[in-house]
């Protein structure tokens, strides 16, 4: 049987097995470097139910090249396709029915799931071309080949075991509006100083996401509580240091930063699902009002304050302030998410329906609690994004980084400063969620 498919003749034969549920996995030039700085050599396909997969050459010495617009029939013409990881598929070919199957692992077991090791002979180029974005064009294609059928043959198992997963109600939101979100968020980039960037980040190969000054970021997106984390070639970039140094290095690509962050957003969720009214004002100032007992907060009493309120977020309700409704509320809700893992042996989390089950590991109920809650201020900022994301597909201002409470603009003064007003709008969802700005000429906003 063939497995090399280069000729019309055999993409035919390949087409036999149309409509069939696959695997599929694109082979890009390097697996080290950013998928926005890499191209497509090679497209390997298995139909779930065949002995074996074929591979496709797109761009690779050894073969036969397939135009791309071959490979986008082929690809459209089967059923449901599987990868590994979605969002990084989407940079090469955006094609209908891709499902994620690092997304049906973590909404199965909330964990990752990792590759098996390749063939030796991958680690001998990578040895010796680590800086190369081209080193996978060296490996031959039957190597490609081999290690991407081990891949499927480790991930088959996965696939088969968590299908049931994709009747359930967020598996749409994860797999079609989150990834499609965070994808579209990537695509910007941060411009930055770029030996500055080099002495203070230390990325291991700057190559593998620096381009042009521009660095891209990666948004993991298989945590237990579905909150990303943003890292990519040893640089953590949902936590880029507040020294000024390390925040100078950091730069616009149009005419500033303009960072809009919620207020009190965590304690703003937590009391709209326990059914407590917080007004406009400080959402942690409404609280140190009851804590100390006056109207007035000092600076030190906001920050206490801010304390205590940021203990009850994780389920910690200091015993001075059990007796207080705000922290009835909490506890009552803990409690009824407790009762209902128990009796139900899972609980879904508001907007995404996201499962949190009894499978989950040493979970407890405050556990639960925060793990909710992170589902549902990600979740939330998810459609938001959404939104943002399509109102600036025509403009100059970009979503520069999203770090959990905050989005970061890199805003163009062509486009007036009416649009920040829209972003305050679409962001606060008309003051429900307050916001506030800052702007900077760097990524210091102070």
């Amino acid at each position: 049987m063939f497995y090399i498919v280069e000729t019309p003749e055999q993409v035919k034969r390949l087409l036999i097995f149309k409509k069939k549920d696959s695997y599929v996995e694109v082979i890009q030039t390097s697996d080290e470097y950013h998928p926005k700085l890499s191209s497509p050599i090679a497209l390997y396909i298995r139909p779930l139910d065949q002995p074996e997969g074929f591979i496709l050459p797109i761009d690779h010495p050894e073969g036969l090249n397939i135009p791309a617009e071959i490979i986008e029939k082929v690809l459209s013409s089967f059923n449901n396709k599987y990868v590994y990881d979605k969002k990084a598929f989407l940079y090469h070919f955006n094609c209908k029915d891709l499902k994620d199957i690092q997304l049906l692992n973590a909404l199965a077991i909330g964990d990752t799931l990792n590759l098996p090791n390749p063939p030796k002979i991958f680690n001998h180029f990578y040895n010796k071309h680590r800086e190369s974005n081209q080193v996978n064009r060296f490996i031959p294609l039957s190597k490609l080949y081999e290690r991407a059928e081990n891949n499927f043959n480790y991930l088959l198992p996965v696939i088969e075991s968590n299908r049931n997963i994709e009747s359930w109600d967020c598996w749409e939101f994860y797999n079609e509006v989150g990834t499609e979100v965070f994808f579209k968020a990537e695509q910007h980039g941060l411009r930055v100083a770029y030996q500055s960037f080099i002495d203070l980040f230390s990325p291991q190969v700057p190559d593998y996401n620096i381009k042009d000054n521009v660095t891209y970021t990666y948004y993991n997106l298989y945590n237990v509580t579905s909150r990303p984390t943003n890292a990519f070639n040893s640089v953590n970039y949902a936590a880029i240091p507040h020294k000024e140094q390390h925040r100078q290095a950091i730069l616009p690509q149009n005419d500033l930063f303009v960072e809009f962050d919620f207020d009190g957003y965590h304690l703003r969720l937590l009391s709209e699902q326990i059914g407590y009214e917080l007004t406009q004002e400080s959402a942690h100032k409404q609280l140190a009002k009851l804590y100390f007992k006056k109207d007035e907060i000092s600076d030190d009493e906001y920050s206490a304050a801010k304390q205590i309120n940021f203990q009850a977020l994780y389920g910690k309700i200091p015993a001075k302030y059990r007796d207080l409704e705000v922290f009835k509320k909490i506890q009552s809700f803990i409690d009824d998410l407790w009762d209902t893992l128990q009796h139900s042996g899972y609980v879904e989390a508001p907007i995404s329906k996201r499962r949190f089950t009894s499978k989950l590991e040493k979970m407890n109920p405050q556990k639960l609690m925060n793990y909710v809650m992170q589902n549902l201020e990600t979740s939330r900022n998810i459609l938001i994004l959404k939104e943002v994301l399509d109102f600036l597909e025509d403009k100059k201002t970009k979503v520069a980084l999203y770090t959990y409470d905050a989005i970061l603009f890199d805003f163009s003064k062509e486009d007036g400063k009416e649009l920040l007003e829209t972003l305050e709008t679409l962001l606060s969802q008309n003051n429900l969620y307050p916001v506030k700005f800052k702007y900077s000429k760097d990524y210091c906003l102070e």
